[in-house]
């Protein structure tokens, strides 16, 4: 986590940063990814102000509090900070809660038996981009596709949306990232971005989970190799997992 601290009009102090940057660190207990906080101190008509801004969790949080005493206005821009960001992930979880009841795709009622054989498969090595892998998704009817690029060890998961979208999930910010785009006119146009909320479960608990919610597929942390997996039910009638190659 980068903090950037700047002075205007004061003079710069080592006691003044400890504090803000003790203050700060507990900011990392309520947001799962920190990209950057920038941090301004300055003094206007004989006023002292603390301006924190925060980028994390794909949004941006702003606040700017002043009192005679600096010591003063850093708590209370924090305590007002650590209320904007608490609500913020609580309509944050709500939507994923919506979402999740609303996309995430059901199968029809399978029986399992309590000893299940899983095959593994790598994803396709042939490297492409994301149109493309948007457009073969579409032509072979997939219900998903995992794919690389040019980079091997950059991959990305692609799935239809109900709302006739796309979503593709990739490595980014310390977690997952999603994209939604829409295609038109062979081009792909982000819609938007946010932060993939996806669970890390060993391969036993990932089938449990597909089982217990009677999932067609689910994208999950491989808890052991910390690469996106996705575990589904193949046409066949058994269970097989999709993992990025090497």
């Amino acid at each position: 986590m980068e903090i950037a601290y700047y002075f205007k009009n004061l003079p710069p102090t080592d006691a003044i940063k400890a504090y803000a940057t003790k203050k700060i660190d507990k900011l990392k207990e309520r947001l799962h990814h920190i990209e950057g906080i920038d941090v301004r101190f300055s003094l206007e008509r004989q006023n002292q102000f603390f301006e924190i801004t925060v980028h994390g969790d794909a949004t941006v949080f702003h606040l700017k509090k002043s009192d005679k005493d600096l010591y003063a206005a850093i708590d209370n821009a924090l305590d007002v900070l650590n209320n904007q960001i608490d609500k913020y992930r609580k309509k944050f979880e709500e939507k994923v809660a919506v979402a999740r009841d609303t996309f995430l795709p059901v199968s029809d009622e399978r029986t399992v038996d309590e000893e299940t054989e899983i095959e593994v498969r790598d994803a396709e090595i042939k490297p492409m981009d994301d149109l493309e892998a948007v457009m073969q998704l579409r032509s072979k009817k997939f219900r998903f596709l995992m794919y690389h690029h040019e980079d091997e060890k950059s991959y990305g998961l692609v799935t239809a949306r109900n709302d006739g979208n796309y979503s593709i999930v990739m490595p980014g910010g310390g977690g997952f990232v999603e994209t939604v785009s829409r295609l038109a006119e062979n081009k792909l146009e982000k819609l938007a971005e946010a932060i993939y909320p996806v669970s890390k479960f060993t391969v036993a608990e990932a089938l449990d989970m597909l089982n217990e919610a009677n999932l067609e597929y689910l994208a999950f942390v491989n808890e052991d190799t910390g690469r996106l997996n996705v575990m589904f039910h193949a046409l066949n009638g058994g269970i097989m997992i999709k993992r990025p190659a090497n």
